[in-house]
C-alpha cells in the first residue's frame, strides 16, 4: 500500500485502487471494509453461516445454522457480494446494524460502479464491520468444522498467516490510509488448514465456553 491505495495480489495482480479515499470521502470507513471472497467448506443446503463476537479473548464464531432456526430481527448481513440484482449477503452477524446514518447517500452506487470498472465482482465483497476494525493486532481466521473462527492475532499461538482476507480504511490527520492486514488466514503451523484434525473424534462445541477449551487443547490459544 502506498499513499493510501491498496494493492491486492489476485488474477488482477498490478491493479492499485484506491478505495481508501472513496471510503473515507463518504464518512464509510467506519462501518464498512472490504473482504476478499472465498470459501472453506460447502455448507449443508438450507443453512447459511452467522457470526457471533466473543470477548476475552476477542474473536468471532461463525458457524452454519439452519434457516428455519433464524431470528431475522436480531441478525444482519455481514458479507455481500454484488450480484445483477444488488448487493447480496452470503454471510451474517447476529446483532443489530451498525448506524449508517452518517454514510453518503451515493457510496453504495459508487462502490457498486468502481468493482464494475476495475473487473473486481467476483474478487471483492463490501463486509458490515464490527467495534474495532482497525485495532492494532488484527485477527486471523482458522477452519472449524462447519464453520470458522476469527481470534485476535495477539492470543494466537502456532498458526501462521496464509493470505490476507480483509481490509478496512481510516482518515488519518484528514488523509485515507488502509489499515494493515485487518483479517488474515491463517493455518496452523503443522500445516493443517483445520484446527481440530479430521482423524480424531472432533470435539462437541455446544458454547463458546467448549470452543475455548477446544481452542486450548488443540494449542491455538
Amino acid at each position: 500500500m502506498e499513499n493510501g491505495a491498496l494493492t491486492l495480489a489476485s488474477p488482477y495482480e498490478g491493479c492499485t485502487i484506491n478505495l481508501a479515499a472513496l471510503f473515507v470521502r463518504h464518512n464509510a470507513e467506519k462501518v464498512f471494509g472490504i473482504h476478499l471472497i472465498h470459501s472453506h467448506f460447502q455448507i449443508p443446503e438450507g443453512t447459511v453461516m452467522v457470526g457471533t463476537n466473543f470477548q476475552n479473548p476477542n474473536m468471532r464464531w461463525a458457524k452454519t445454522t439452519d434457516v428455519n432456526e433464524l431470528d431475522e430481527s436480531s441478525i444482519h448481513g455481514h458479507i455481500f457480494v454484488l450480484t445483477d440484482g444488488g448487493f447480496r449477503a452470503y454471510e451474517f452477524q447476529d446483532g443489530p446494524l451498525p448506524d449508517f446514518t452518517n454514510v453518503g447517500q451515493d457510496f453504495l452506487v459508487e462502490f457498486a460502479r468502481y468493482v464494475l470498472d476495475h473487473n473486481l465482482v467476483d474478487l471483492i465483497g463490501l463486509q458490515v464491520l464490527g467495534d474495532g476494525a482497525c485495532n492494532n493486532h488484527g485477527m486471523f481466521e482458522l477452519i472449524l468444522d462447519q464453520g470458522t473462527i476469527m481470534l485476535d492475532n495477539s492470543v494466537i499461538k502456532s498458526c501462521e498467516p496464509t493470505r490476507i482476507t480483509g481490509w478496512s480504511f481510516e482518515s488519518c490527520d484528514g488523509n485515507p490510509r488502509t489499515c494493515m492486514a485487518n483479517e488474515t488466514h491463517s493455518k496452523m503451523t503443522s500445516g493443517n488448514h483445520k484446527v481440530f484434525n479430521a482423524g480424531k473424534p472432533l470435539p462437541k462445541l455446544e458454547n463458546v465456553e467448549d470452543l475455548k477449551a477446544a481452542l486450548v487443547e488443540a494449542g491455538v490459544m
